[in-house]
């Protein structure tokens, strides 16, 4: 068969790979049923996998004729991998040995190592799977005889990376609209409640001073001044978080330097700490051999660590605080973990806690966009949040950031 019939097969297979997706598929789905049809219509190809870039994280999404668990489980500091140094090419790439595996991590050598067991050659071609002109990651096909790829098999991959990069960018788009739109209802169900309730009250208490002003007494003109007070103390902390929100959703300049982890820990709680119930036990502890400096934005990495600890000391009224900080050296990632024995959240109710103006505590003051607002932070310090929470048995707050966030 010639180049022009086998790139004429692909199309066809391509063609066929549309017919099996229901457009229901999430990422991981489609990956696989992509990689697949790859790995089955391209001749020269044996075994291969799918990786995307996760903040600074390279992680394995999917395999074809590799372990399912391995795979699972291979993720790598971006600037570890070996595909680092290609990061700018926008074409197809093609590794002819082993020796391009070469990593200054040793734990990103072991893990090649369980991948491929079975091999002592290989040659693998990469395509960058692209979002606009950004590269998400890359669809790799690996050989494990030949000595080198033919022409219709790189073109064949850049079909299929393109139609991988079609997916990402459609699920990009699709789910900016979704949060645009999601936004712009919170935003008003927002000013026309949360907003409204304050406002409302103070011109309630206005209008009853000026009212009653020559029946009423000093104290009683002074209770409904406080009254004023309060609620326009409460309005303007929503205004300001609303503020705050915003403007993260636009603020894209990040203000890095290196500084000790220790020293940001300690100043952070210290913020808080007033704020300790006495019957609460507040513990900090950090695990050996942690690297003792992080490259990061200290103001906001100190804003994510003043809110994270403030709601545990803030919603526990008696028992513990546990503050520990450790480090993954595979990822090479500060693991910060806040547990309290508090009065926990619902299972069910978890997934909704990062969104704009949630609050499950509706007997606590408060906008509902501290999480929020934590979970953006979070994404632009390249971190990650994961919560672990149930009712009567306290919350439990896992925070990861990058030991380097360039």
């Amino acid at each position: 068969m010639n180049c022009e019939n086998d790139i004429l097969s692909n199309f066809e297979l391509m063609a066929e790979l549309s017919l099996k997706l229901t457009g229901e598929e999430n990422e991981k789905e489609f990956m696989k049923k992509l990689l697949s049809v790859a790995i089955e219509s391209i001749p020269e190809a044996e075994a291969g996998t799918i990786w995307l870039i996760d903040n600074t994280l390279y992680k394995a999404v999917v395999g074809y004729n590799y372990n399912d668990d391995v795979v699972e489980n291979l993720v790598v500091p971006l600037e570890d991998s070996y595909i680092y140094k290609y990061m700018d090419s926008m074409d197809i790439i093609e590794i002819d040995s082993f020796e391009e595996f070469k990593s200054p991590s040793r734990l990103f050598k072991e893990n090649l190592k369980v991948l491929h067991a079975k091999h002592e050659t290989m040659i693998t071609l990469a395509y960058p799977l692209k979002v606009g002109n950004t590269i998400k990651g890359h669809i790799y096909i690996d050989n494990f005889q030949l000595k080198k790829f033919s022409e219709t098999a790189k073109k064949s991959l850049k079909i299929f990376g393109s139609f991988a990069s079609t997916f990402l960018t459609l699920k990009s788009l699709r789910d900016e609209e979704k949060k645009a739109n999601e936004l712009n209802r919170i935003y008003l169900s927002f000013i026309t409640h949360e907003v409204r309730t304050p406002l409302t009250a103070i011109l309630g208490y206005a209008e009853s001073i000026l009212r009653g002003k020559d029946d009423f007494s000093k104290e009683e003109i002074l209770d409904l001044v406080k009254r004023i007070y309060l609620s326009s103390k409460h309005m303007n902390s929503l205004i300001s978080d609303l503020s705050t929100f915003n403007k993260l959703n636009r603020e894209e300049e990040l203000n890095i330097t290196e500084l000790h982890l220790k020293f940001l820990v300690y100043e952070s709680i210290s913020i808080v700490e007033p704020q300790l119930s006495p019957e609460v036990e507040l513990n900090i502890k950090f695990g050996e051999n942690i690297p003792e400096m992080i490259e990061t934005d200290p103001i906001k990495m100190k804003q994510i660590l003043v809110n994270i600890v403030g709601n545990a000391i803030k919603y526990t009224d008696k028992g513990y605080v546990n503050v520990y900080i450790d480090f993954d050296k595979k990822t090479k990632e500060y693991i910060i973990v806040v547990k309290d024995s508090g009065p926990g959240m619902p299972k069910d109710k978890l997934d909704e806690i990062f969104k704009p103006f949630v609050r499950l505590a509706k007997n606590k003051p408060g906008s509902g966009l501290g999480l929020a607002i934590v979970k953006k932070l979070i994404e632009k310090l390249k971190g990650r949040i994961h919560i672990d929470s149930e009712v009567d048995k306290g919350t439990t707050v896992e925070l990861r950031f990058p030991q380097r966030i360039s």
